[in-house]
């Protein structure tokens, strides 16, 4: 008699919402069954902490998990490959190598990447890290000539990045740094008084603000035009731009919403196909009873969504009944001014200070401690 095939749970991504799954099959144990991680990198940065890496404050290692290692840990397979093509209706994950996995039930979490609003020459997007790490290590304008940084966006990748690369290169008197935003405010989503505590740091630390300049390439290389003709010209422009799904999603016949991200129920579960979930930024909520609709691409998301994950993933192999994913109304944000202060908002509480920094870099160090991390000088771009 041929012995059972063992159910084969897929994980695209090594996202915040899989590092935590992970870590909770690692203590509490998960019904028999194949898992198998696949992620473009061994080393999956946390966002938290990457304002800080920037700044000084943190080496590359201290904010990356090593999904090696914690899926070794976990008794899970791991593959270090891009993902190019799925096929939920035959149920095949496959990889750039061409090679073919054939999957029972698979998890999304594979993060965004960023949209080019600006087609221009010498830009570059923040995303992926691994990629804006290495400009930053290598161009050495930044630290000692004349230089002028545009930064297209101004929600809060792109401010806090401004601020840390202000306060990396202080010591360069001759570095200008320019956010340009499309409409009249920065930190869309936050409150009023939250995005004027922001405001003031930025002109305070000489940063500045474009509003109004929705950007456009003109003749003349390396100069920005708006739409009321204002020009700028500059030596690199960073793109903190709105995220856009990785491209193969679109080709996987899987409900999407307009822009192209997974469409999932509340169990986390994609709406066109039940034993497909998807988490974090790669997700859109479109559950019609609960009011859960147009959530932010938030990592606070990410990191509620895995217990949710874990309960529903176990329940399909148990077959016991789903758990419904309730996100808080409020969470709590912490925005880094990069000089050793922070601004926190949640609900009434919109305060900015050094004791507010020290709290944030608790709460990411205890995140962090959880996972195993690359040991020194593992990563090729290390802070220096």
């Amino acid at each position: 008699m041929n012995e059972k095939k063992r159910a084969t749970l897929i994980l695209i991504g090594g996202g915040h919402t899989h590092a935590l799954l992970l870590n909770k099959i690692r203590q509490s144990g998960f019904p028999p069954c194949r898992v198998i991680l696949i992620s473009s990198t061994r080393y999956t940065p946390y966002s938290g902490m990457l304002p800080g890496v920037i700044a000084g404050h943190y080496t590359v290692e201290q904010s990356h998990i090593d999904l090696k290692v914690l899926a070794e840990e976990t008794a899970c397979e791991f593959i270090e490959e891009k993902v190019s093509a799925l096929n939920p209706d035959k149920q095949q994950v496959t990889t750039e190598s061409g090679e073919v996995l054939e999957y029972d039930w698979v998890s999304i979490n594979t993060g965004s990447t960023q949209r080019r609003t600006v087609k221009a020459s010498n830009a570059i997007t923040i995303k992926p890290v691994e990629q804006f790490l290495h400009w930053l290590e290598t161009d050495t304008r930044l630290a000692h000539e004349p230089f002028n940084l545009a930064i297209a966006g101004a929600g809060a990748a792109g401010v806090e990045v401004a601020l840390a690369l202000r306060e990396r290169f202080k010591s360069n008197k001759q570095l200008d740094i320019h956010i340009l935003v499309a409409g009249q405010k920065i930190l869309s989503g936050y409150s009023i008084k939250v995005q004027a505590l922001m405001k003031e740091e930025l002109e305070r630390k000489n940063i500045q603000i474009h509003f109004g300049f929705a950007a456009s390439t003109s003749k003349d290389e390396n100069v920005l035009i708006s739409t009321d003709q204002e020009t700028l010209k500059y030596d690199q422009l960073i793109l903190a731009t709105p995220a856009i799904p990785v491209p193969w999603l679109v080709e996987s016949d899987l409900a999407v919403n307009s822009g192209g991200f997974i469409s999932i129920n509340q169990h986390l579960q994609s709406t066109s196909h039940s034993n497909i979930f998807a988490c974090g930024d790669v997700a859109d909520f479109q559950s019609p009873d609960h009011d859960i609709k147009g959530l932010p691409k938030c990592g606070v998301y990410a990191v509620r969504q895995a217990p949710t994950l874990y309960s529903n993933l176990k329940a399909h192999l148990t077959g016991e009944a789903l758990q419904s994913f309730q996100p808080q109304p409020k969470f709590l944000s912490l925005l880094s001014c990069a000089d050793g202060r922070a601004i926190a908002s949640r609900g009434w509480l919109e305060t900015r200070g050094r004791l507010v920094w020290v709290w944030k870099d608790w709460l990411d160090r205890q995140f962090m401690a959880r996972f195993p991390l690359p040991k020194k000088d593992a990563m090729k771009y290390s802070d220096t």
